[in-house]
């Protein structure tokens, strides 16, 4: 891995505090979120932001296993956004009242 300077340093703990905001946000939009969707979207980006988050400490811990951890996650969220997905397709399918 390249070395980390104190200016990237700095700028990336800096990105890591403006993503602990977005994720504050995205969490609000998930509690007081009219629609299921919409909670399902910002569940969505929670965890991509998490994601984005275990990357940049990574790089700055020099811990390498630690962007596995963060394709594992990813795939986790992609798998539970489908499902997620699927069966809210299914339920506005059955309240229309059509065949699946």
């Amino acid at each position: 891995m390249a070395e980390c300077t104190p200016e990237l340093r700095v700028c990336l703990s800096t990105a890591l505090c403006l993503l602990t905001g977005v994720m504050l946000a995205c969490l609000v939009r998930a509690i007081r979120g009219p629609r299921y969707t919409e909670r399902l979207v910002a569940l969505n980006l929670i965890c991509t932001v998490v994601v984005l988050m275990v990357c940049i400490l990574s790089y700055l811990l020099e811990a390498a296993y630690l962007v596995d951890v963060a394709i594992l996650y990813g795939l986790l969220n992609l798998l539970a956004v489908a499902v997620l997905s699927r069966i809210s397709v299914r339920r506005h399918r059955e309240k229309r009242g059509e065949e699946p």
